[in-house]
């Protein structure tokens, strides 16, 4: 879950392998092809200008129906956006809103066992709305990576993730190393769970236009949250993502690269039955 301010990410598919003995931990097609998603994405990066701070920001909350099929080394996704309701806000300008009208199609995409994602389709989308879902950025990194095997409390895996291309906006490249740990098995709303821990480090570039003006950005983010997985149904039941970090930022009316701070808190959440 990212959005081209800082990159993000956001929902979780994990199925089980056929058979008898423990479940591998591997993406395939779920006990529950098609569920909802509550996501929520609050992204700040702030800027020292001639001693005074100015803020980029976006908040944004927004309904996902994710539908899941067979694919012939995994699964295909199908992201709609069911509802949204985002503002992105910047200095000497009026707050720019978007909601689902904003976004004309679906995102389609396919992700082997391990999560490596080929777009097969990507919705179009308003500035605003791009600012929040991306066919390039969601597809490779609204998913972590897993390690296709059967895992127990205190197993580790390392997924490092690498991509580039144009978006939306403009053109993107991120590279991250992130590191999940198995916590242990846990209960919410009487579901039972499985708790994944997620900490490592994300790197990113991004080119985009705002309000007229070309910007060039480039970010370091220190990255931890948890994933909850519930295993009977094959699906995510949440996502959490916190990341904060450093960059800069290229503007053509300042001669020099502006010093910026960044601050993310996404978080996505299966509905309840």
């Amino acid at each position: 879950m990212r959005s081209p301010l800082l990159s993000l990410v956001p929902i979780l598919a994990l199925a089980a392998c056929a058979g008898s003995g423990p479940a591998s931990l591997g993406y395939g097609v779920p006990a529950e092809p098609e569920v909802t998603y509550a996501y929520g994405d609050t992204t700040l990066v702030t800027a020292a200008v001639m001693g005074q701070r100015m803020e980029i920001g976006l908040r944004g909350s927004a309904d996902y129906g994710v539908a899941f099929g067979p694919a012939p080394d995994g699964v295909e996704v199908t992201l709609t956006v069911e509802r949204l309701a985002a503002t992105v806000s910047m200095p000497m300008a009026s707050p720019e809103p978007a909601d689902e009208s904003d976004v004309q199609g679906a995102l389609v995409f396919s992700l082997d066992r391990r999560g490596n994602a080929t777009v097969t389709a990507a919705p179009e989308v308003s500035q605003a709305a791009g600012r929040m879902i991306s066919g390039l950025t969601t597809a490779h990194t609204f998913f972590p990576g897993l390690p296709d095997r059967v895992v127990a409390p205190g197993d580790q895996w390392v997924d490092t993730l690498s991509y580039e291309g144009d978006a939306e906006l403009g053109a993107t490249s991120e590279s991250s190393v992130i590191e999940y740990t198995v916590v242990g098995d846990t209960v919410v709303e009487g579901r039972d769970l499985l708790k994944i821990s997620l900490s490592g480090t994300t790197e990113s570039s991004n080119s985009m236009d705002l309000a007229g003006t070309p910007v060039a950005q480039e970010s370091t983010l220190d990255v931890e949250g948890h994933v909850l997985w519930d295993s009977e149904a094959g699906v995510m039941f949440e996502l959490v993502r916190n990341g904060r970090g450093r960059g800069e930022v290229q503007v053509p009316i300042v001669p020099l690269p502006l010093p910026i701070e960044l601050e993310s808190v996404q978080r996505a959440r299966l509905r309840s039955r």
